[in-house]
């Protein structure tokens, strides 16, 4: 069931939060498209993370998907990577990710909606995400959300400082 939310007098956007089998197909491929076009994350296991993911929130006004965020389970190796970078213990967190939201659509507060039915969506699980310690309005939008910055490492790909923030 969507959750409607007038943000600004010139958009009326819906939100939803469902697991992938509850998604049409369409609609995840214009998630796809969507976090493809942000150029941000590497997208060779984004429909195959979205299809096992454990819950997917999208933003949509007038047809059109402005916003996504989805909390999945990560793959082990990837996990493996991180903690041993950073020493942490992320076994049985889901991973928040695949996060971007049209830029005529930021400061709407669609990012902190998203979040949040997340986060609602996901109650009593733990969950960490990765950001680049450059990207502070993501940051801001994670601490607000009472997660914390639990580590960092320095990805040797691309010499960018990552922030690893857990709720517990």
């Amino acid at each position: 069931m969507p959750e409607t939310t007038k943000t600004n007098e010139s958009f009326r956007i819906k939100y939803f939060f469902q697991k992938p089998d509850e998604v049409p197909s369409g609609v995840l491929e214009k998630i796809c498209d969507l976090v493809e076009s942000g150029g941000e994350v590497g997208v060779s296991w984004l429909r195959e993370n979205l299809k096992h993911a454990f819950l997917i929130g999208y933003a949509v006004e007038h047809d059109r998907i402005v916003g996504a965020m989805v909390h999945k389970k990560p793959l082990e190796k990837y996990v493996r990577q991180i903690e041993e970078k950073t020493h942490l213990d992320l076994k049985g967190y889901l991973e928040r990710g695949y996060t971007y939201v049209k830029p005529e659509f930021r400061g709407l507060g669609v990012g902190d909606r998203l979040l949040k039915g997340l986060v609602s969506g996901s109650s009593g699980k733990k969950i960490y995400v990765t950001i680049r310690m450059d990207n502070l309005p993501p940051i801001q939008l994670t601490l607000r959300n009472n997660m914390k910055l639990a580590a960092t490492y320095v990805n040797e790909r691309t010499g960018h400082e990552i922030g690893i923030f857990t709720n517990q």
